[in-house]
């Protein structure tokens, strides 16, 4: 795509050659739709061999095209149209389902056969344009759009389905009471006399809810934010304000290799470390929750809110830093160097200039942070439980991502959460408009901080 179009074309010929090119352009613009559909949808199949084979044929006739109305050798062109002919005998001969390959699944064939057509056309579509645009160096940069705008709404389209996909599972579930009642799946045992023995029947209780699991979510998501804001916003003002090269070097590779572990590491960790505690210690109550059923019998669980909170600040409190020391470092020098030569001490400066300051930067990393604990369900799904207890520091863990996790898995995870397996799709609706409301709220305060402190 080097060569350009003659500065004055052949009189005669312009029109011609740009209406042709931006005919290509189109249909190549059509096949990358019909690529992506038949990369989604299985019924598009049909279309791979037919539209692969167009394309090459499309190709063929655009490189002859150019070189008999511009004299160029278009050679890549060809290569893409032998490719795109290759793909379509390629796409006709595979089976309808793939499988093998050390692959525990079965491939649908459009799998293969949409990103054969998604590898062909989108870079058709860039030399077709390229031309249509008479290879300016204008043109030139324009010619990359397709790639770039391609993978943009590919990836949006990929949100798109998925959240289209999860409020089609769950708004037909959502009611009232998912919200207002808690699970629960006990047994009550009644105690009954007669002729002066003692009876004792078992009477099921049964209930469906997501309220522990919405405020379990919220319980994270505050303890999470209690214990990571002031140890991050900490670390970040000693990097930028008080630790040397050689410290503020071990604290930043610290932070980053903190950040860069595994959530299954730190639930392995986390697993190991509550069963350290001996049963009716004080500790084995902190460290794995507990609640009282319907009996009024003491219950342990798997872990505490407060211990899961610990584990989760662990990844939140390197971004809280990071956020604190970019909002240190955005002050401009002279307002810093103006306020010490007033005669203002340093931590005078710092907490009611730089903090200020920095409090949009943090506002955002403190957010990101309430997302990450709101999901974190690497490090939950082997601490919580159900939540039929109750919600405060020291109850069990419980959140809506484990209950998204464990309405599918439940058997293999020995809990009763049978009765919820139908609402995962909800208690995912939910999850988002939690994740949603607060990143808006987030944006909302940082706007807000920004013209307060900052005047922008």
């Amino acid at each position: 795509m080097t060569d350009t179009i003659k500065a004055a074309p052949i009189p005669g010929k312009t029109n011609y050659f740009s209406i042709f090119t931006w005919a290509i352009t189109l249909i190549m613009v059509a096949a990358i739709i019909l690529g992506a559909l038949v990369l989604a949808f299985n019924s598009f199949d049909i279309c791979s061999a037919p539209l692969l084979f167009t394309t090459g044929a499309l190709l063929i006739i655009i490189f002859l095209f150019i070189k008999k109305s511009l004299k160029i050798n278009q050679y890549v062109l060809i290569a893409l149209a032998a490719a795109a002919i290759i793909s379509g005998v390629i796409s006709n001969s595979l089976p309808v389902y793939l499988q093998g390959l050390n692959i525990h699944g079965i491939i649908h064939r459009s799998v293969v056969s949409g990103l054969l057509i998604l590898g062909i056309s989108v870079p058709g579509a860039c030399y077709s344009l390229y031309y249509a645009l008479r290879g300016t160096p204008r043109a030139f940069d324009i010619s990359r759009y397709p790639l770039l705008i391609f993978f943009i709404l590919s990836a949006l389209a990929a949100y798109a389905m998925i959240i289209v996909h999860i409020i089609q599972g769950g708004t037909f579930q959502l009611h009232w009471s998912l919200f207002t009642s808690a699970f629960q799946s006990q047994s009550h045992i009644i105690e009954t006399w007669e002729n002066g023995w003692p009876s004792f029947t078992t009477v099921p209780v049964r209930q469906t809810g997501m309220l522990n699991h919405i405020t379990g979510t919220l319980m994270l998501m505050l303890l999470t934010s209690l214990i990571s804001l002031p140890v991050g916003v900490s670390v970040g003002v000693i990097v930028h304000e008080y630790a040397g090269r050689k410290l503020s070097g071990i604290i930043n590779f610290s932070t980053n290799a903190l950040r860069s572990i595994s959530g299954i590491i730190l639930a392995v960790t986390a697993i190991n470390l509550v069963r350290l505690p001996k049963l009716g210690s004080f500790w084995y109550g902190v460290f794995r929750g507990y609640g009282y059923d319907v009996n009024g019998m003491i219950q342990y669980g798997r872990s505490s809110f407060l211990f899961a909170s610990v584990f989760i600040s662990l990844l939140v409190i390197p971004i809280i830093a990071k956020a604190t020391k970019e909002g240190l470092s955005s002050l401009p020098a002279d307002i810093h160097e103006g306020s010490l030569a007033l005669g203002v001490s340093k931590d005078h400066t710092l907490f009611h200039i730089q903090l200020p300051w920095s409090l949009p930067n943090i506002v955002t990393g403190l957010m990101l942070g309430c997302a990450e604990a709101a999901g974190a369900l690497t490090i939950i799904f082997l601490l919580s439980g159900v939540g039929q207890y109750g919600v405060n520091p020291l109850n069990e863990t419980t959140s809506l991502a484990y209950l998204i996790f464990d309405s599918k898995y439940w058997q293999s995870l020995g809990d009763t959460l049978g009765d919820l397996k139908n609402y995962q799709f909800t208690a995912a609706l939910v999850l988002l408009i939690i994740t949603i409301g607060f990143t808006t709220m987030a944006l909302i305060l940082k706007r807000n901080l920004a013209k307060r402190y900052k005047g922008a």
